[in-house]
């Protein structure tokens, strides 16, 4: 029964048993009355049953860790990408509609380790309430797994997938915090990753150590791939020593000068560990490089450019096979294989 019924029959009692004490009666009838109406008002701005909450809004600064990011939080959440494409991480600087990305995030995702390095990048993320650097919590956790190049930090450490793990459970406990309605699922998504990527390194390391030991040398575009020759190229008493199998023409940050002296640089070493092939990367000129094999086949060399190029900063575009982390990395394995195991 509906609450409404008692002040009317509360009334209409009031009307029969009072009918002779009509002052009386019309007293005990306006106060049913105002029961009743303050009833309905009450019933009607009664707060709603709470609506299902909207996703939180998750932001990341490259592809790479939007990728990573967006295989453990699934469907739970809104995940946008401030650097896409081919554009430079290192050097990105805020347009205009980022500050309102940043400001409207409930969680922000950047690699870290100083790869996000423009002074508008580095300044949002400093002043963001909940900003994760992956790379940074590795590196305070682990600083012996973090590689520096003429004393900087190498940010790249998405380059070894078996570090790279290392930053999934640190999303799901990051997302969870935010979203802990969901943080079973981010956890259960995140070793399921994990898993997956595990798989993906062993896979890798099957497939380089194929190669011998005298062709494990590698030329690049920029020092982006100082963690992947470090796991793949040296055997377990060359660790501390994996820079003799690897040169770049430019450093860290893909926006030096190349100067005749890098050229040689790279001609030399070539020469002297009989480089096969040298490797430009999807985002960067290739130039400096055709230089290099120009300078070095004068000498007598016969090193190759690689007419496929890895990606040391980016993922791919949609169709380019290389669209998700797993994929970018497996593409990356097998182009540098191939080359390096032709005869020469």
């Amino acid at each position: 029964m509906s609450i409404w019924i008692i002040p009317f029959i509360a009334g209409v009692l009031s009307y029969i048993l009072l009918k002779n004490r009509p002052r009386l009666r019309n007293i005990f009838m306006a106060v049913c009355g105002l029961f009743l109406i303050g009833h309905v008002v009450v019933s009607r701005t009664k707060p709603l049953p709470p609506a299902i909450g909207k996703p939180i809004r998750v932001l990341c600064t490259t592809g790479i860790a939007g990728d990573l990011v967006r295989n453990i939080a699934g469907s739970d959440v809104e995940l946008d990408v401030v650097i896409r494409g081919d554009m430079d991480p290192h050097s990105y600087e805020l347009v205009k509609g980022d500050d309102e990305k940043f400001s409207g995030a409930d969680l922000v995702f950047a690699s870290g380790l100083m790869l996000e390095h423009s002074a508008s990048m580095q300044y949002v993320l400093k002043n963001h309430p909940n900003a994760v650097l992956l790379g940074n919590v590795i590196l305070a956790e682990d600083p012996d797994e973090v590689i520096y190049v003429d004393g900087q930090l190498d940010p790249h450490i998405w380059m070894d997938p078996h570090l790279w793990k290392r930053c999934a459970p640190l999303a799901a406990q990051a997302l969870s915090k935010v979203d802990p309605a969901h943080g079973e699922a981010f956890y259960e998504r995140a070793k399921e990753y994990e898993n997956r990527l595990e798989e993906l390194d062993l896979e890798i390391r099957e497939l380089f150590g194929k190669l011998p030991p005298h062709k494990k040398y590698l030329v690049t575009s920029h020092d982006a791939f100082n963690y992947f020759v470090r796991a793949y190229f040296c055997a377990d008493d060359e660790k501390g020593k994996w820079d003799r199998r690897i040169n770049a023409l430019q450093g860290l940050a893909p926006d030096d000068q190349i100067s005749p002296l890098d050229i040689k640089r790279i001609v030399d070493f070539i020469a002297n560990n009989r480089v096969a092939a040298i490797f430009p990367e999807t985002n960067l000129s290739t130039d400096s490089l055709n230089k290099v094999i120009e300078t070095a086949r004068k000498l007598g060399g016969s090193v190759k450019l690689s007419p496929i190029p890895i990606y040391g900063d980016t993922l791919g575009e949609a169709g380019s096979g290389a669209e998700t982390y797993i994929q970018m990395v497996r593409h990356n394995a097998a182009v540098i294989y191939d080359a390096l195991s032709e005869e020469t």
